[in-house]
C-alpha cells in the first residue's frame, strides 16, 4: 500500500497483475515478519554458539571462508529485515498516526 499511497497506483496495480502473489504476502505479513524474526533470532543463536567451535585441521581455512561468508549473509538479511519492517509497520504509523 505504500506506492499507493505515494500515488503510484498503477504501479501497484501492473505489479499485482504480474505477481498475485504480492496480495497473499501482504495479508499474511503479521506472520511472516514474526516468523522471519524467529527464524533469524535461532540463526543469530546458532551463529554465536558455533563462534567457539573448531574447524576440522583439514578444511580450516574453507571453514574459516564459509563462517564469514554466513556471517555477512546473516547481517544483510538483518538489515533487510528492519528496512521491511520499517516499511510496514513504523512509517504507515508516523504517517497515518
Amino acid at each position: 500500500m505504500a506506492l499507493v499511497s505515494l500515488g503510484m497506483g498503477a504501479t501497484f496495480a501492473s505489479l499485482t497483475s504480474t505477481f498475485p502473489q504480492m496480495i497473499w504476502v501482504a495479508e499474511k505479513k503479521d506472520i511472516l515478519f514474526l516468523i522471519t524474526g524467529v527464524l533469524l533470532f535461532l540463526s543469530y543463536f546458532f551463529m554465536r554458539r558455533s563462534k567457539n567451535e573448531a574447524c576440522p585441521i583439514d578444511q580450516k581455512e574453507n571453514c574459516g571462508r564459509a563462517r564469514n561468508f554466513s556471517h555477512y549473509v546473516f547481517y544483510f538479511s538483518l538489515v533487510m529485515y528492519i528496512v521491511g519492517l520499517s516499511f510496514s509497520y513504523i512509517i504507515p504509523r508516523v504517517i497515518y498516526g
